[in-house]
């Protein structure tokens, strides 16, 4: 595969569009990044990891 501007356009619409949803399953902050890379590495997550910036 070869990186596509019109490819990535087409991708980032879909969840604007509704076509397909992404399931968060916790939002923690950064400083627990490493956690989150734990839990996900353990299997135990069921949707995305996602962490947050303070502020």
């Amino acid at each position: 595969m070869r990186p596509s501007g019109e490819r990535l356009g087409k991708l980032a619409a879909l969840p604007a569009d509704g076509r397909i949803r992404v399931h968060v399953e916790a939002a923690l902050p950064f400083a627990d990044a490493a956690k989150a890379h734990e839990r996900g590495e353990a299997g135990r997550a069921k949707g995305r990891l996602v962490s947050v910036l303070p502020g």
